[in-house]
């Protein structure tokens, strides 16, 4: 995703043991993507129609003292490709999608919005991480309520597709700082990215599907990248054939 910083790799007249902490470190950024899945659709409703919630992506400048600083136009661009993006997939698949305008949310919206990241870290945390919750006994049992089902019925809906993606990208300064971190033996972080993705039932406010990638799956802020991002994040998303 950082094919600048990648192509940098060369440039570095340093001794060989610097330049090999350095390529440590951006080798680890230009990691190949990561990707986990949950699927608990036995079968969808045909023709199964999909509310995709105003995509919850964002990226950051991380200074040479490695704090994030929004940034609007990243994250503007990434959100308008990415959703474009979605919308043709979704139409190449035979997925009916419909999107829901950020502009036009309702409170209830909003709340579920700030509910789903909430959740998913959950899940991150408790299912695909190290931490386990007794009650869940293994199994991947999550909900967002039942309250949801007034969104569905709102918007003529089956299923709420919901995306929380974040990107920290280095500047000049960063990068500087990790070279010279390198240098002296520690590491240094120069930027990550990481999401997930989950596919709601609007009648019962259960996680059907859950997917988690991180590290190269496309850079947002081109259209190609995005393109890229949404066949790896979404290659399963449901269409009218999958109840068949």
């Amino acid at each position: 995703m950082r094919n600048d910083t990648c192509r940098a790799r060369g440039g570095f007249t340093v001794s060989r043991l610097l330049i090999a902490s350095v390529a440590a470190i951006l080798l680890a950024a230009c990691a190949p993507t990561t990707v986990k899945q949950v699927d608990r659709l036995s079968t969808v409703r045909e023709n199964p129609r999909i509310l995709l919630m105003p995509p919850d992506i964002r990226y950051y400048l991380l200074t040479a003292g490695g704090v994030p600083e929004p940034h609007a136009e990243w994250t503007e661009a990434a959100q308008a490709n990415f959703t474009e993006a979605l919308t043709q997939y979704a139409a190449s698949i035979g997925s009916n999608l419909k999107v829901l305008d950020k502009r036009n949310l309702s409170p209830q919206e909003v709340d579920y919005e700030e509910l789903h990241s909430a959740v998913g870290f959950t899940i991150l945390n408790n299912y695909f991480g190290g931490a386990s919750l007794p009650s869940k006994n293994g199994q991947f049992d999550w909900s967002l309520g039942p309250g949801i089902r007034e969104i569905g019925e709102n918007h003529d809906a089956d299923y709420a597709l919901f995306v929380y993606y974040r990107d920290y990208q280095a500047s000049g300064g960063r990068v500087a700082f990790a070279i010279l971190a390198a240098a002296a033996g520690a590491a240094s972080s120069i930027g990550s990215e990481s999401g997930f993705a989950s596919l709601v039932d609007l009648q019962t406010g259960d996680v059907v599907w859950f997917n988690v990638v991180a590290s190269g799956s496309g850079e947002l802020r081109q259209e190609e990248g995005a393109a890229a991002a949404v066949r790896t994040l979404f290659k399963d998303i449901p269409t009218s054939s999958a109840a068949e």
